[in-house]
């Protein structure tokens, strides 16, 4: 099969924005989705490649994206470069990303920010009738937190995994890892809100953050005490303010300071 490393201009100029997943052949399994325009789709590879003979055992933070890359090479084979969909502006190229970002366990992918606007993402006619009828919490000044969004899917996974947790344990576990922050950063704020579909399904006071077991993305360790009672009757079960869920607002990370 006959494989390529660049469009050429005119094709270029006809596909526009698009999006794209990458597959790794040796089990054909997607681990990227992305969007971009002219030659975009193949600059991951290109990129993860650059000085890849020099010895790169003390390169830092190398992301798990580029690690699968290079050992796709190491195997003597090449990423599978898909277009899933061409011709587009950038707005749906956004929508078109997330959408195709919510067919696959998030967790499963390289990708470090979930798709534009996931809280919009899938959902049954009765979860967004319950959700959608739910008030929005207004900010508290001076007061500093972190939104974590995480999904149900994930959620679900823990349970399945780990029958003797409770619902809201899974959502803890689901929120506190893992993820890839700046430490310093983190650690000057005492809260993080677990966020699902946008709404507020976990509040935690925070303990540490830790590096996580890939030692590329860390996890939180919540302390015993619980919030006050005012803090959970303000913001729990609550709607996330729409600031949160504009437009480009992919990191599933937020901070409120």
């Amino acid at each position: 099969m006959t494989v390529i490393e660049k469009f050429s201009p005119e094709v270029c100029e006809e596909l526009k924005c698009y999006v794209y997943r990458l597959i790794d052949p040796r089990n054909g399994q997607t681990f990227y989705v992305g969007k971009g325009s002219g030659n975009r789709v193949f600059d991951h590879a290109n990129d993860a490649l650059k000085n890849y003979d020099i010895d790169s055992e003390h390169e830092d933070n190398i992301s798990l994206k580029i690690q699968t890359i290079r050992d796709i090479h190491q195997a003597g084979l090449k990423v599978i470069h898909i277009i899933h969909r061409y011709g587009l502006d950038k707005d749906t190229a956004y929508e078109v990303e997330s959408a195709v970002m919510d067919c696959y366990n998030f967790d499963k992918l390289t990708n470090i920010q979930n798709g534009h606007a996931n809280d919009r993402g899938v959902a049954n006619s009765l979860t967004l009738q319950q959700n959608l009828s739910i008030e929005t919490y207004e900010e508290i000044d001076s007061f500093k937190y972190m939104i974590i969004k995480t999904k149900w899917d994930r959620v679900n996974e823990i349970k399945n995994s780990k029958p003797s947790l409770t619902d809201d344990e899974c959502i803890y576990e689901a929120t506190r890892a893992s993820w890839k922050i700046n430490p310093n950063r983190a650690n000057n704020f005492k809260y993080v809100f677990g966020v699902i579909d946008g709404i507020v399904r976990g509040i935690y006071k925070v303990k540490e953050w830790v590096l996580s077991d890939n030692g590329i993305r860390y996890e939180f360790i919540k302390e015993d005490a619980k919030p006050s009672e005012e803090i959970l009757n303000h913001f729990m079960k609550k709607r996330i303010p729409d600031t949160y869920t504009k437009k480009g607002q992919a990191n599933p990370v937020i901070y409120h300071e």
